[in-house]
């Protein structure tokens, strides 16, 4: 169980950081800077919020689902982090720099999934029979 809770907060924090990185200089004007690191720090916050809110619900069925099935493995995390970016991308938000918007979103699903997996090392208990 510790290193479920390790997981969904260093995950949580992983995306923040990220998130927060890419969004500042993507929203701001170029050769303007005008946040504050006041603004940086608030929006870190909230992210950081989300991503624990998210971590908590999501990942927490992920991991319950992924381990009752014995799947916990890299690739089934990656996958389940990102089909709701593939769900959200096929209904069709169309807007303008869509294609970048999901090129990072892929790049944040799979740094959450890297992570989450890393953290979370699941304790599998496996039967000496294969059946």
């Amino acid at each position: 169980m510790r290193n479920l809770a390790l997981a969904w907060l260093v995950s949580s924090a992983a995306f923040a950081v990220a998130f927060v990185g890419w969004m500042v200089p993507w929203t701001t004007t170029p050769g303007v800077h005008t946040l504050y690191w006041s603004d940086d720090l608030r929006l870190f916050l909230i992210t950081l919020a989300a991503a624990l809110t998210f971590q908590l619900i999501y990942g927490g069925l992920v991991y319950f689902i992924l381990t009752r099935l014995w799947l916990w493995s890299i690739w089934t995390v990656g996958f389940a982090y990102l089909l709701p970016v593939f769900v959200v991308d096929c209904i069709g938000i169309d807007t303008p720099g869509g294609a970048h918007a999901v090129i990072a979103w892929i790049a944040f699903a799979c740094l959450v999934a890297g992570v989450f997996w890393f953290f979370a090392r699941a304790q599998m208990r496996r039967d000496a029979s294969p059946l």
